[in-house]
C-alpha cells in the first residue's frame, strides 16, 4: 500500500512538472526604451548597480535595432575601442568617472530623442 501511495505522489509531481514545462515559457530580457532610459539615468545619478548594468550591456537587444545600437554605444563606453578609451571607474556609488558620465549623457540625449520620435500605439 505504501508503494502505491509513493507511486501516486511521484506520478502527480511528474505530471505537474511536465505541465509547467509545457505551458511555461522561457525567461526573456526585452526591456522597453523607457526602461533603458531609466537605467541610463540611474547610472548618471549613481543609483544603478553593476549587476543591472552588466545585464544590460551583456544581452543583445534583437527585438529593437535602435536599442541595440544604444547598447553597443554603452558597451564601447565601458570597454573602449580603437577610437575611444574605456570610461574610468567612478567613486561614491557612480559606475563611471565624470568624463564617462558626460559621454553617457550624450547617449541618454539620443535615446530621449528616439523615444520622442517613437509613434504612440494604443490597444483597444
Amino acid at each position: 500500500m505504501a508503494f502505491l501511495a509513493a507511486f501516486a505522489i511521484t506520478l502527480l509531481l511528474l505530471c505537474l512538472m511536465a505541465a509547467a514545462l509545457y505551458f511555461g515559457r522561457a525567461p526573456t530580457y526585452r526591456p522597453s526604451r523607457a526602461e533603458i532610459l531609466a537605467l541610463l539615468q540611474g547610472v548618471l545619478e549613481g543609483t544603478t548597480t553593476w549587476q543591472r548594468w552588466d545585464l544590460y550591456v551583456g544581452m543583445p537587444m534583437r527585438h529593437d535595432p535602435e536599442l541595440e545600437a544604444i547598447r553597443l554605444r554603452c558597451l564601447v563606453l565601458q570597454e573602449g575601442d580603437d577610437n575611444e578609451p574605456a570610461a574610468g571607474e567612478g567613486i561614491d556609488g557612480y559606475l563611471f568617472d565624470r568624463a564617462g558620465r558626460e559621454r553617457l549623457r550624450s547617449i541618454v540625449d539620443d535615446l530621449t530623442d528616439l523615444i520622442a520620435k517613437d509613434p504612440v500605439y494604443r490597444e483597444f
